[in-house]
């Protein structure tokens, strides 16, 4: 098992690109996530960090950061076909290939309603199309410019629950960027050692390539449960925690990766909406320390 550990701005609360909910300035993301003791992460919302080239290569190397993959979110339930998003995914193509990065971590943010209820209603053939844009979309960036796209199933998203995955990867034959806690989110139990992330793990090693370290908080979890409290306010409530605190048990995710024999990126991923620079900062810290404790990094 090797893995390059990396980190991204929505550990400092950055969703969007004008830096939003947190509000976190990217110099301050950058120092931090330098400082914290990470030398890699993802660019996070497209636009947030500086898209001129001479200026992102300006910023990252005076902190000694390299970028290991872009981050795109696009409404795949709009527009007929992939050539509606493909102006904005060459533009981050280009730069991820200046800046040598490998990967393109593409998450869908169609409006599939409060509880994720809208989907349900999709017919067969309006999966298939919404399919073929992202299957499109991975042969295009591997084509044109030795990109791999690699999908993340994410809470309140067309693909969150595992039939939606395996759909996804039946049809596409894209790999994942597998996300510990939004797993365990949608598909787990919500008690401590919660083993849904790692079943899913040592059930499709190979077409997982790319992850995400994140953690669910389970008291906030069962709360969600019992109140039906919806996703984004559950992400306000911070369901989601630091990694040595939630309900997923990660010496468990080194023995699977272990036994994949994982070479490949993570990223940790703290999804702190309403953090301040100080809590980010220190979670940032705390979660790679930790990852040194259960010996997934040196």
């Amino acid at each position: 098992m090797q893995i390059q550990i990396a980190t991204a701005p929505c550990s400092w609360g950055v969703w969007y690109a004008d830096g939003t909910p947190s509000g976190t300035p990217y110099p301050v993301f950058l120092d931090q996530a330098a400082e914290a003791g990470y030398q890699a992460l993802e660019l996070g919302p497209d636009g947030y960090l500086p898209t001129d080239l001479g200026k992102l290569r300006e910023e990252l190397a005076a902190r000694k950061l390299f970028v290991c993959a872009g981050t795109a979110c696009y409404a795949f339930d709009q527009g007929a076909a992939f050539a509606d998003f493909r102006p904005r995914v060459e533009a981050l193509c280009r730069r991820l290939t200046a800046l040598d990065a490998k990967y393109l971590v593409t998450m869908d943010e169609s409006d599939v309603g409060l509880y994720s209820e809208k989907k349900k209603d999709f017919t067969p053939a309006e999966w298939n199309v919404f399919f073929e844009k992202i299957r499109e979309m991975g042969e295009y960036t591997k084509n044109e410019f030795g990109i791999e796209v690699v999908y993340h199933p994410h809470v309140k998203s067309m693909v969150e629950y595992e039939p939606e995955i395996i759909r996804l990867m039946d049809y596409t034959g894209l790999r994942l960027c597998f996300d510990t806690g939004h797993h365990a989110f949608s598909n787990g139990n919500g008690v401590q050692g919660d083993p849904s992330a790692v079943h899913f793990l040592r059930k499709y090693a190979a077409q997982i390539v790319y992850l995400h370290f994140k953690q669910v908080d389970g008291a906030v979890y069962r709360r969600v449960i019992e109140e039906h409290i919806d996703a984004d306010t559950a992400f306000d409530i911070n369901v989601m925690c630091d990694l040595p605190d939630g309900i997923i048990d990660f010496q468990e995710i080194r023995r699977a990766l272990d036994e994949m024999d994982f070479n490949g990126i993570a990223v940790v991923e703290s999804d702190m909406p309403r953090a301040t620079t100080e809590q980010a900062f220190a979670s940032a810290r705390r979660n790679l320390d930790y990852l040194r404790e259960v010996h997934i990094i040196e």
